[in-house]
């Protein structure tokens, strides 16, 4: 179990998918700022497991962050398990908290190269509106 939360920790199939929020202030001329979305915070990078969450639970998990944000501003991407493991490096580590049972890390240096890498495998669940100044 993880130190914070009474879920137990489990390994993740390859095939599964991995949802990532992303803010609609991340969108570029229509394209995804891979810079912005594909970092690193503290661990890893904060995924939820589709075992446990769909891309309509991850976008409204924001109203229940330690400074609740208005989910209608966020979109959610969804990247297979494997592909993400493919990436050089990349470690899919499930890491659940008390309040959410599928959040999982991607763990690993985020360099320029796996940046794109990441950009070439997500796909949209939900797209997020458009920004308005841009």
């Amino acid at each position: 179990m993880s130190s914070d939360s009474f879920w137990q920790i489990e390994v993740i199939p390859k095939k599964d998918y991995l949802f990532q929020r992303v803010h609609k202030n991340l969108i570029f001329n229509g394209n995804l700022s891979i810079g912005l979305v594909f970092k690193n915070h503290g661990a890893g990078m904060s995924t939820d497991w589709s075992k446990y969450s769909t891309p309509q639970k991850t976008k409204k998990r924001v109203k229940k962050l330690e400074t609740p944000k208005d989910p209608a501003n966020y979109g959610v991407i969804n990247m297979n398990v494997k592909k993400v493991r493919d990436i050089n490096g990349q470690i899919v580590e499930h890491t659940p908290i008390k309040d959410n049972r599928a959040h999982t890390d991607v763990k690993g240096e985020k360099t320029a190269k796996v940046k794109v890498l990441f950009s070439r495998i997500y796909e949209w669940s939900i797209k997020p509106p458009v920004p308005l100044n841009k």
